[in-house]
């Protein structure tokens, strides 16, 4: 992207350590101004939150992996809503908390057209197998949530350069992941990143805050409609 912008520290989380509710954040963008979008958003969740916090974040293009090893792209965005995070399998902290609010809204959403993507921050080492094992331990259905890892180098871009977030190991903080072993922590987004139909970021939901997260849910339904009938 052209536009550059320093990361949003305050978007995102040590792994150990769990985001305030009091950062969490959903706005929706009203009206649409990216792509042609035709979708009217015509309504901010959050009283006194303005589109000057999401303007210009969007997904960029990338070629990385799913859980099965499939390619894929930046088109997979297109046209339809899509809920994002970001999350590695070895994360003590916020990630199973994410993953949950994550199965949550696929469950409320089922039939809606609406699809979960989640990126690996620690792709090289979750492949695609761990990634499969990832999603079938926490029940997700990966008909249309999918597991995305492959060049890290993409990843970070997208989250940095595409959403304004900021990613980093921190090796002053090791991970126990067991056998006598540790890993970085990964300081990376915590928010669910309601993603529009031309790739551009509609809504950040904090994944603490119960209240923004069913909001998200009913937003999204309402949108799902609406994009159906035009």
């Amino acid at each position: 992207m052209s536009q550059q912008r320093a990361p949003i520290g305050i978007l995102a989380a040590c792994a150990v350590v769990v985001a305030s509710a009091a950062t969490a954040v959903v706005v929706l963008l009203g009206p649409s101004r990216h792509r042609n979008t035709e979708v009217i958003l015509d309504a901010t969740i959050i009283p006194g939150q303005t589109p000057d916090l999401l303007q210009g974040m969007a997904i960029p293009p990338f070629n990385l992996i799913d859980q099965d090893g499939k390619p894929v792209d930046e088109t997979m965005f297109e046209g339809k809503l899509t809920i994002v995070d970001f999350f590695f399998t070895r994360c003590p902290g916020p990630c199973p908390m994410m993953t949950q609010q994550m199965r949550r809204i696929q469950q409320e959403l089922a039939g809606t057209g609406v699809q979960l993507v989640s990126f690996s921050v620690d792709s090289q080492n979750e492949p695609p197998e761990v990634l499969a094992a990832y999603a079938r331990a926490n029940g997700a259905d990966t008909s249309n949530w999918t597991f995305i890892t492959g060049d890290a180098a993409q990843i970070y871009r997208i989250a940095t350069e595409g959403l304004f977030f900021a990613l980093e190991r921190d090796p002053s903080i090791q991970i126990d992941v067991g056998g006598g072993q540790t890993t970085d922590n990964i300081i990376h987004p915590t928010h669910l990143i309601l993603i529009g139909p031309g790739r551009e970021v509609w809504a950040l939901a904090g994944f603490t805050n119960e209240e923004h997260i069913q909001l998200l849910i009913d937003r999204t339904r309402t949108l799902t409609k609406r994009i159906e009938r035009r």
